[in-house]
């Protein structure tokens, strides 16, 4: 039996306890057998009209890692992140234009893609609450996550004002925006300023003298990672010495 129609029926089998997130940890299964089992048949249809533009930021299938329940296994098959439907699409080879299997989201099934890792979370929009989707985790701590959200939008095809002909054809606008999640809280949206960053901290003096010191650049990714990365060392020496300052107490 061919690998395609080996995929197609444990995607039959398995679609409605995997895709209703149950799933147990399987830590026996092998590289193969994994693949299988986390992959999910997709219903999303190809656009039909010609837009400008990709839904992908890679349009490449790239060797990728799985990392399940905390086990982690090692270029098992090739995927690729769809940004306009949020979904990382799956294949055993990379001379592909389109697959149609798709991995199962579940936050403990986390993809390494290009060396990224893509991460299943609950978060909150700006003006959407409890949303569900794909975030790149850009640094973890003890105490702060810094994620990235890259989306692709569709844009309708706009006309010009005797609205006979199309002065922008329909396309895939590209959005970018920062998360940051404090200890077990859903990831919180951060706008990417100075004065956001710096806010969003509780030792916020420490911060903005970081800052200062170091010259940095709240545009720029490396930036915002030593912020986060910084804060996330001072919150940790600050509860370890609440600890030991309640320890003694109680000696």
């Amino acid at each position: 039996m061919s690998f395609k129609k080996i995929l197609f029926s444990v995607c039959i089998l398995l679609s409605n306890t995997l895709y209703q997130q149950e799933i147990q940890p399987r830590l026996d299964l092998s590289a193969q057998q994994a693949w299988e089992y986390f992959g999910n048949k997709s219903t999303i249809k190809p656009q039909i009209i010609k837009v400008q533009g990709s839904q992908y930021y890679n349009e490449e299938f790239q060797l990728s890692d799985l990392k399940y329940f905390g086990r982690k296994m090692e270029s098992i098959g090739y995927m690729r992140y769809d940004a306009y439907n949020d979904v990382i699409e799956m294949a055993d080879t990379p001379d592909i234009e389109r697959s149609e299997i798709l991995l199962l989201k579940n936050n403990d099934v986390i993809a390494t893609i290009n060396e990224k890792e893509y991460v299943f979370l609950l978060y909150d929009e700006k003006d959407i609450k409890n949303k569900k989707g794909y975030m790149i985790r850009l640094y973890s701590g003890n105490n702060y996550s810094l994620y990235q959200k890259k989306v692709k939008i569709f844009k309708e095809a706009e006309k010009t004002k005797a609205g006979i002909t199309e002065s922008k054809p329909p396309r895939y606008a590209s959005k970018t925006d920062f998360y940051i999640q404090k200890r077990d809280q859903k990831p919180e949206l951060i706008k990417i300023s100075k004065k956001s960053l710096i806010n969003f901290f509780e030792n916020q003096s420490e911060i903005k003298k970081f800052i200062k010191e170091n010259k940095l650049k709240v545009r720029e990714i490396e930036s915002i990672i030593s912020i986060i990365e910084f804060a996330d060392k001072i919150d940790h020496l600050w509860y370890i010495h609440k600890f030991l300052y309640k320890f003694l107490l109680n000696i």
